[in-house]
């Protein structure tokens, strides 16, 4: 047994059946480099923790808010899959302390929110595969629980940010923005932005700037909760 990882497993719980697949949780492409290795990384590990993530948080959300609509929920599990809350929960759960990564990673890896998403992913998904599907559906319920229990959509500090997190939170498609209408001239100008997610508008507004006719085109979506036909 891998005595690095000894007090990872005495702290979840965990008797490992096949210890490489956690060695791959915590390795960064950038530590083939050094290695000589290829692909042995934690990508395809993360892409299968993210779906794993994905469905027990929006179970979540369906039982513990049953006041909240289709368009409500997306925006509250976009709360808890977006980047900085995984960053948030890898480094809360302690898994930054195993990460390995090549010389060529310039940057603190403690630091770099995006890596800690990742290796909060794939170490999902490795439990996923060695544990067995119950045992890693009561790991991630219990990381998220209390918190989405008590959870409220917050959508006042960047609309235009959480509106695509709150899109993709079901599909990896971007929300774009068109000026559509523009009024007056110099100082009096006034822009009239949309907001499109797969070909249908879903909010518009208005502003002095083109910058604060698209926030206010993102508000507008999320207050309506107008998700498009899927």
């Amino acid at each position: 047994m891998a005595s690095e990882y000894l007090p990872l497993y005495r702290k979840f719980g965990i008797l490992p059946n096949n210890e490489e697949l956690y060695v791959l949780a915590f390795t960064h492409s950038s530590y083939n480099g050094m290695a000589g290795t290829r692909h042995q990384d934690y990508e395809r590990l993360e892409f299968l923790g993210d779906s794993v993530v994905g469905m027990v948080v929006s179970e979540l959300c369906y039982i513990y808010h049953p006041e909240m609509e289709q368009g409500k929920l997306s925006m509250l599990k976009s709360q808890f899959i977006r980047t900085s809350a995984e960053a948030d929960y890898c480094k809360k759960l302690g898994l930054n302390e195993y990460i390995r990564v090549g010389a060529s990673f310039a940057k603190d890896a403690s630091a770099n929110i995006s890596l800690l998403e990742d290796v909060f992913e794939s170490f999902i998904g490795a439990l996923y595969l060695d544990q067995g599907r119950e045992f890693c559906y009561h790991f991630v319920r219990a990381v998220y629980e209390e918190d989405i229990k008590g959870a409220k959509v917050d959508i006042s500090v960047n609309p235009k940010s959480y509106l695509q997190e709150c899109m993709q939170a079901d599909k990896k498609e971007s929300v774009t923005y068109r000026i559509v209408e523009e009024h007056g001239s110099g100082g009096d100008k006034i822009f009239v932005a949309a907001v499109y997610f797969e070909g249908a508008e879903i909010g518009r507004g208005a502003g002095k700037s083109k910058k604060i006719a698209e926030t206010e085109a993102a508000s507008d979506a999320l207050a309506k909760m107008s998700l498009p036909e899927r």
